[in-house]
């Protein structure tokens, strides 16, 4: 770079701003204006000239000042626990910024690592920024956070459970009966010594439900919980984690015969686990998982397992916070997504 270059980038950039634009095209300021706020309303022919004027000049369009004349920011933020470990959540995220951005709307995505305090930063952040709507996941939030969202006047979706009533609306499915019904699975199979390993149920409202749905099962099908073979585990859950739950489990005196992984990257971890030891899944041992990570198909012993329908969550939370925006009210406030067991060889 030359010294003439480097002082030149030295140099303070002044804003481009709508009338650089408007002498660019040639136009009025309240024609530029209305190019952009109601292109509808302008010629096609001079809507051209607008938008060929802003790709020329580099005008970009501030949405907060615009936010403020219109009470629309066109942001909605999702707080999530975690992007790590799993990607279940990413996935959510992910799937559900493609919806909004089909509707001119971004995602704002704010990150909590499962603390309470956190989340209300968080979601306080979002507020001052002015988002029209709230994606929260799970149920267990502080009672300083309801206070918070309490006089946001915005559309707000809790999502992962259907058991619980919501703040406002909520999406997801039923933790504890895919947790019952995987339970049931492993027992008509045969199945009587059923390890459970778990995350934390502690403000887990979804942890909880489906160690729950395991114990309910297991009392309907005339079985004790036994204490030796329920192992519960940090969360967020890691692969380590289920490794180390499995070695465990595996030097009992007695060691189950079956074990019910409540997240997927546990499963996983016990998968390695009985790979080193030379133990058979699901001939020793019987594995299965919940959530359907992308690489539970792809083991060496494909693994059984819960499906939580990502995709459809993501699409379902748009389409009611879409729906909210356009004025209209829904008959239910709770939106059940579902869910499926997927049974492959590791049962």
């Amino acid at each position: 770079m030359t010294v003439d270059a480097a002082e030149a980038r030295q140099e303070p950039r002044k804003p481009i701003t709508l009338k650089d634009v408007s002498d660019a095209a040639g136009v009025s300021l309240i024609t530029v204006s209305r190019a952009l706020r109601q292109p509808e309303a302008v010629l096609p022919a001079t809507r051209k000239r607008v938008m060929d004027a802003i790709k020329s000049t580099g005008y970009v369009p501030n949405l907060m000042a615009r936010s403020l004349v219109s009470s629309r920011s066109n942001i909605v933020g999702l707080v999530v626990p975690t992007v790590g470990g799993s990607s279940l959540f990413a996935d959510l995220a992910e799937q559900l910024a493609k919806e909004l951005q089909e509707h001119s709307k971004q995602l704002l995505l704010g990150v909590y690592n499962w603390s309470e305090s956190k989340e209300y930063e968080i979601v306080t952040a979002f507020l001052g920024r002015q988002v029209d709507a709230l994606v929260l996941t799970g149920f267990s939030h502080s009672a300083s956070l309801h206070e918070r969202v309490r006089r946001f006047d915005g559309p707000i979706v809790e999502i992962g459970s259907i058991r619980t009533a919501p703040i406002d609306m909520a999406v997801g499915y039923d933790n504890f009966a895919a947790a019952y019904d995987m339970t049931t699975h492993l027992l008509k199979r045969g199945y009587r010594r059923i390890a459970v390993v778990h995350g934390s149920t502690t403000h887990n409202d979804q942890a909880l439900e489906r160690y729950d749905g395991y114990c309910a099962a297991m009392k309907d099908a005339g079985r004790k919980v036994s204490h030796q073979l329920t192992v519960a585990v940090p969360t967020p859950t890691t692969i380590e984690q289920g490794r180390t739950a499995m070695f465990s489990l595996l030097d009992l005196a007695q060691p189950p015969d079956a074990a019910f992984f409540q997240t997927d990257n546990l499963a996983h971890g016990a998968m390695m686990a009985c790979l080193s030891r030379g133990v058979s899944v699901p001939g020793d041992v019987a594995i299965a998982g919940f959530g359907d990570l992308s690489m539970s198909a792809l083991l060496p012993v494909p693994l059984t397992t819960v499906k939580a329908r990502i995709d459809a969550l993501g699409r379902e939370a748009a389409k009611v916070l879409l729906a909210r925006f356009a004025g209209q009210q829904s008959s239910s406030t709770i939106h059940d997504v579902g869910y499926e067991l997927l049974i492959r060889a590791s049962t």
